[in-house]
Formats: C-alpha cells, structure tokens, sequence
C-alpha cells in the first residue's frame, strides 16, 4: 500500500516528503531517517518541507510562530489567549487581529488594499 513518507534530519527538520511503498523500503535506498505523515487525516498534520517532526506525538508542526505560543496534542500551535471573534462592522471594514507578542495580545488592524 502507498504512503505518504517525509524525510527528516537530526533535528527532525522535513527535507522532502514522497509516495513510496514503505518506510523501510526509504530507508534502505535513500538512507536517512523517515516518518509517515498523512493526507487525509483530521487527527494529524500532512507534512511539509521545513515542519518539525514530533515523535512523541507521531505528528509535524510548523515552526513555532512566537516564543509564548504552545504546541497542542494535535501539533497546532495556540496563543496564551484565543482569537476574539470579529463584529460584522469590523469584518466589512476589513479589519482582523494580529498577535503582538511584545503585548501578549491579539491587536485588531486594517488590512491594506493596494489599488
């Protein structure tokens, strides 16, 4: 059966991400080390080129956005405090929030039209 492998070095740092018939088959014509990842799968993130391994979880998670977020059991990273929700005023102005960590905050900004 096909699986979706990805590649990763001795930081658990993804390198590329391939179609093969079995990790072990990876291993024995390419060498390095690999680790199954998914398409399909609501419980688990599909890899990429640059997202971090994590064994424990048998998940990957991109790079840590800011120094106070915290990776969740499902390898997503979350701020110390949820996103407010936007007002329908505020989503017709074209307004959204933005994390400031020097705050510890979500700050709400206008996002720039270029004509």
């Amino acid at each position: 059966m096909r699986q979706y492998l990805a590649e990763i070095d001795s930081s658990n740092v993804v390198l590329r991400v391939i179609v093969c018939d079995s990790k072990e088959w990876c291993e024995t014509n390419f060498g390095g080390t690999w680790a199954e990842t998914y398409r399909n799968r609501s419980d688990k993130n599909c890899a990429g080129i640059g997202m971090i391994y994590h064994a424990d979880k048998e998940n990957f998670a991109f790079l840590q956005p800011y120094p106070s977020w915290i990776l969740d059991d499902s390898c997503n990273w979350q701020a110390p405090t949820p996103k407010p929700d936007l007002t329908q005023a505020e989503i017709d102005a074209n307004k959204f929030y933005e994390w400031e960590e020097s705050s510890g905050s979500w700050v709400i900004t206008v996002e720039d039209h270029i004509p």
